[in-house]
């Protein structure tokens, strides 16, 4: 095979002098050039540490005869973003860092490619790029933080600072506790949406088998990153792209692993997003389908007890295969050259389950207390409902595993605000009342880069009498440790004239998650009935303007005009065409 790194060489003997220039030898510039791409930096802990990851990498890769290239695209944190604007850069990023990826692997002659990343924007934007650029590649997961004293983690933060705000502890008591909820790197501790991305990296079999969820703290992690620079060498040898691997079952196999982990709903955004840049298209409705058929296996937080490092104790994404292999097509390709069948075989006779699952004993915990067996899930009826109806014509998102059971039918009054900051001021001055529906619109691509609403349901939360009644329905979305009858990703949304933009104070909604509906079923506080209600919505249409632009420059303008439907998530460029044919199930290949 020709390399690319030699072919344009002939065409650029500046390119050479340049390299020399820093710390290039004459003999690396004849050796396969590897592309090294992070997100090191200081925005959070699931970053600061990969520079380790990001060395270890690049000894693989030169012990296996290659020369690596490092750089970067430093992405921010969804947790210091939130509460202000910043929240509005957070989707938009996503997209930022696939395309620089993009631009490092093409603008210099790359011949393969590893991506190094942990959270919530970097590791879906690394896929994308991974999948649209098509060079030999493999992708490095960042791990996970190990849990602070008494099970404290960050997203604790919100209700104590509010205890605080209210006199109930102390600034020297709450500063207690900021100091030990981030005790090492690494993704948060909950199946939020880093950990949720990181399950999928691996599923999809774009990263090492056991390599998701491995507690930052461990050595473990760096061994793994130096594995996978050696690994690229070999894809490279042997011509493995990431569209070889990145078939529509691969897809389907992600989707169950989502559904086994309870995972976030931002993955209805990433998921389509990466099967979009190789031509295939995943709908929101595909994960509800997955979602009923594989239970919740895992008891973690924030729908459950346990810190997420300890899945990895468990045996990762393995075992998690292991229990629910009867969805999956075992024959598909992996990074490691192997079908994700011959990789469980692997582990299973060296002995690795056996190794790392001692780490379970240290805590006093059995296996099945975290992993639950397929035969005794933890949860069944999936974790996600794709909900549609005259408030959600193309359709809408709720976590339902994350919110009291009680509400997943109510009828709730309508209080309608036009973005987030009013309606944490209202949740404030006692405008929302238990059993209410709390309504926040123009917070989708369109309007504002479709923030997350994390804030708000964390204000709800600190109110016990709203906690467990009040539904938030939304066009933005929200953070994988939001909890309660939190509904978003309304579609249409409402800048682009959605139902949600018509929505009245003291309308009644009727939220159904058995019957996968949401509706408008009053006004004023009385039912009225569905005829009557289409006439209400197209009177109220005839009034109702769109809003101006809130970004009229920069970069949030630029995505405002360039974002799509949610249910597509177009924001960004679409790959070639591929094959999306799902084969027929087989006896080697079981789907359910």
């Amino acid at each position: 095979m020709t390399l690319r790194s030699q072919e344009l060489r002939d065409l650029n003997r500046q390119g050479d002098a340049l390299r020399m220039g820093m710390d290039w030898t004459v003999d690396d510039l004849g050796k396969p050039q590897v592309l090294v791409e992070s997100v090191t930096g200081c925005s959070h802990p699931s970053s600061v540490h990969l520079g380790d990851l990001v060395e270890q990498a690049k000894f693989g890769v030169y012990t296996c005869g290659g020369k690596p290239a490092e750089f970067y695209c430093t992405d921010i944190c969804d947790g210091v973003a939130q509460a202000h604007a910043g929240m509005r850069f957070s989707l938009p990023s996503r997209d930022i860092i696939s395309y620089m990826t993009e631009i490092h692997a093409l603008a210099h002659p790359h011949d393969a490619m590893v991506c190094i990343s942990t959270a919530d924007k970097a590791v879906p934007g690394h896929l994308m790029a991974m999948a649209r650029v098509n060079l030999p590649a493999i992708h490095i997961p960042g791990g996970t933080q190990t849990n602070g004293p008494c099970n404290m983690s960050s997203e604790l933060m919100y209700p104590l600072g509010i205890m605080r705000d209210k006199g109930q502890i102390t600034e020297e008591e709450l500063i207690a506790k900021q100091k030990h909820a981030c005790p090492t790197p690494g993704a948060c501790q909950f199946m939020g949406t880093a950990s949720s991305n990181q399950v999928i990296s691996e599923a999809l079999g774009l990263a090492l088998p056991g390599s998701a969820l491995i507690p930052a703290a461990l050595r473990e992690l760096t061994r793994m990153a130096r594995d996978a620079g050696e690994q690229v060498m070999t894809l490279l040898e042997r011509n493995i792209r990431p569209r070889d691997i990145l078939t529509p079952e691969a897809f389907h196999n992600a989707l169950v692993l989502h559904a086994a982990v309870g995972g976030s709903t931002n993955l209805l955004l990433h998921v389509p997003a990466i099967a979009q840049e190789v031509g295939i298209e995943i709908h929101p409705q595909q994960f509800d389908e997955i979602g009923r058929k594989v239970p919740v296996l895992t008891d973690v937080k924030t729908y459950g007890t346990h810190p997420v490092e300890y899945i990895w104790y468990c045996g990762g994404v393995p075992a998690l295969m292991q229990e629910v292999k009867e969805f999956l097509y075992l024959d598909c390709l992996t990074v490691t050259g192997k079908t994700i069948g011959e990789n469980l075989e692997d582990l299973e006779e060296s002995g690795w389950f056996d190794e790392i699952g001692g780490y379970l004993d240290n805590h006093g915990l059995r296996k099945e207390e975290v992993l639950h067996p397929i035969e005794q899930p933890y949860k069944t009826g999936g974790t996600i409902a794709v909900l549609t109806g005259n408030l959600a014509p193309e359709g809408a998102v709720m976590k339902h595993v994350a919110a009291d059971p009680r509400t997943h039918q109510m009828v709730g009054r309508a209080v309608p605000y036009d973005c987030e900051e009013d309606a944490i001021a209202g949740v404030k001055n006692d405008e929302i009342k238990p059993g209410d529906a709390m309504i926040i619109r123009y917070e989708g691509l369109r309007s504002t880069g479709m923030p997350e609403m994390y804030f708000c349901t964390t204000v709800i939360s600190a109110r016990p009498d709203l906690e467990a009644s009040t539904a938030i329905i939304t066009d933005g979305r929200y953070s994988g440790a939001a909890k309660g009858p939190n509904i978003g990703h309304v579609m249409p949304e409402a800048a682009l004239g959605g139902p949600l933009a018509l929505v009245e104070k003291d309308d009644l909604i009727e939220i159904d998650v058995p019957a996968r509906s949401l509706n408008i079923v009053g006004v004023r506080g009385e039912r009225k009935p569905p005829a009557e209600i289409d006439r209400i919505l197209a009177e109220r249409r005839t009034h109702w303007q769109p809003p101006a632009p809130r970004h009229d420059a920069g970069v949030l303008s630029l995505y405002a005009r360039e974002a799509a439907d949610v249910a597509t998530n177009t924001a960004s460029t679409n790959g070639p065409p591929a094959d999306v044919t799902v084969r027929p199930q087989t006896e080697s290949t079981p789907r359910p």
